[in-house]
């Protein structure tokens, strides 16, 4: 799956570098294995051979920049704004400019510019693991170890062995259900019962990616037979898997397949919504984050991939009910995430698995 990173011989560029790793204008050299951290200013491209670059220098060059991209799928757009407030708050002069989407479409966008040679993205956060491993191979990331990566709990510290795109954030598809119900379903294949028919609320794998991971997952457990059989109970289907949260609140719908994080921060609201762990397994959604080669504001991106893994960014995703991605700052929960019991999709099979999914799914469901 992986591509190997092809380092250019810095022996033949010694007579350029200094005891500070200085390189010649122009040159950038792919340290994936190394913490090394490069510094884009109008003079010079600067690396750290140390394991992080000092953060009040890459924030120097990131705030000539004044700005940073960001196209988001990874959480509700709540939470996006918390993490923008929270960067600025962090670093100010560094405005965040952001559009949050679902996964396929705000990859249908990136693609489109990519192919037009349009240079407007700086980060590229989906929820849909596959996209990466298709971009990686079309080279349009930028390899970078961001500081601080080393909070992340050890399994998803390095994702990506050549360092082109890193853990941004984790959630969970769960059962979530009216609080009204004395007895919501404990198991995904609850959900194939008859007295859910005309109950139930899903979103699209076509359009998210949350919902593609957990229709890989469910067609890996129970076989296709599995949506063959929840067709029967005329779900409604949206297309974010936030939508499932708007349908239940709203009344429409009773149980569906959903988000752990809106779902619990509509419940603090107050609305008549709660969510189940599933006896057999919650999926886990491990949603990469990634610094385009040609991003517009270089340092600007690496400062804020970087503040992925301060307290500040997991606070404020606590702040609206999702994981943090540091063990140190409590989880929303209340459920660390090693006490959950979940299931991963591997990235090797979301690749092919979520394209033949989204095929299936229209042949099932006729949307």
């Amino acid at each position: 799956m992986s591509e190997s990173v092809h380092h250019r011989d810095e022996a033949d560029d010694s007579k350029t570098l200094t005891r500070r790793g200085l390189l010649r204008k122009g040159v950038e050299i792919g340290l994936g294995a190394m913490a090394g951290t490069f510094l884009y200013s109008s003079g010079a491209l600067t690396a750290a051979g140390e394991s992080a670059l000092d953060e009040a220098a890459l924030y120097a060059e990131a705030k000539k920049e004044g700005k940073v991209v960001w196209w988001t799928a990874h959480y509700q757009l709540s939470a996006a704004e918390a993490v923008r407030d929270a960067f600025v708050a962090k670093y100010p002069g560094i405005e965040v400019q952001f559009i949050r989407q679902t996964a396929q479409v705000v990859y249908q966008r990136l693609t489109q510019n990519i192919k037009a040679g349009v240079r407007e993205v700086d980060v590229f956060a989906s929820t849909d693991e596959a996209h990466y491993v298709t971009l990686k191979k079309q080279d349009v990331f930028t390899v970078y170890t961001p500081l601080g990566v080393e909070n992340l709990p050890p399994a998803f510290r390095r994702i990506d062995p050549d360092s082109t795109y890193h853990v941004g954030a984790l959630g969970f598809v769960v059962l979530n259900y009216n609080s009204k119900l004395t007895t919501p379903p404990q198991r995904w294949t609850d959900l194939l019962e008859g007295k859910w028919r005309g109950n139930i609320t899903l979103g699209h794998p076509g359009f998210s990616g949350y919902v593609g991971n957990w229709v890989v997952a469910m067609w890996d457990k129970y076989g296709w037979d599995f949506f063959v059989n929840l067709n029967k109970n005329n779900p409604k289907i949206g297309r974010s898997v936030n939508d499932t949260v708007t349908d239940i609140i709203s009344g429409e719908r009773v149980v569906g397949a959903g988000p752990e994080n809106f779902s619990l921060e509509s419940k603090a609201k107050g609305n008549f919504i709660d969510i189940q762990w599933p006896a057999d397994d919650a999926i886990l959604i491990v949603s990469p984050v990634a610094i385009l080669k040609d991003a517009p504001h270089p340092n600007a991106a690496r400062l804020f991939e970087s503040f992925f893994y301060t307290t500040e960014y997991s606070t404020a995703l606590t702040k609206t009910f999702n994981y943090p991605l540091r063990t140190d700052v409590p989880s929303p929960s209340g459920l660390a995430l090693d006490r959950v019991k979940w299931y991963r999709n591997k990235v090797e099979r979301l690749d092919t698995g979520i394209p033949d999914a989204i095929k299936k799914w229209r042949e099932t469901f006729g949307v």
